[in-house]
């Protein structure tokens, strides 16, 4: 079982395309506001909306950069966990993960993962598959099912 390639990437890239967006929106706005309508009726240029917009697109860049390199596509065996980041790929037993545990209110759902002896936390999420009641989150995956079944056996 792996994690699915489409949520990784639109996780993955969810800060840049936003960021990237607003910094647009800002620009536009300053420009040629009688592109967006507010209550029905034409925007006016405004200094305040054109600044909202550009500090919640830069804020959002900083943001892609911390988390970029959390994101992986992990792929569970019986025996072994392995991840992969980019074009690196480490495979390790299940004995080596030190903490595994479901990020609440994401969606899809995406876990938490730490290796013994690593300091990075690695995030990576299943398939579309989940049940959400108040924000939290249950996976009901064939992946799910089997983190929870390790998770179990092992105590983790």
């Amino acid at each position: 079982m792996e994690s699915n390639n489409l949520y990784h990437h639109f996780l993955k890239y969810l800060f840049l395309s936003l960021g990237i967006l607003m910094l647009i929106t800002s620009i536009l706005s300053w420009f040629f506001p009688e592109l967006f309508w507010v209550n029905g009726e034409k925007m006016e240029q405004s200094i305040i909306t054109t600044s909202v917009f550009g500090i919640i697109g830069i804020v959002c860049f900083p943001i892609f950069i911390a988390i970029k390199d959390k994101f992986v596509i992990v792929k569970l065996g019986g025996q072994n966990v392995t991840i992969k980041n980019g074009e690196n790929e480490r495979k390790i037993n299940w004995m080596e993960v030190e903490s595994l545990s479901l990020i609440q209110f994401v969606y899809p759902p995406l876990y938490k993962l730490k290796v013994k002896g690593d300091n990075k936390v690695y995030w990576f999420n299943t398939e579309n598959q989940f049940i959400n009641a108040g924000g939290f989150t249950t996976d009901t995956s064939e992946m799910g099912y089997l983190i929870k079944k390790k998770k179990r056996e092992l105590g983790i």
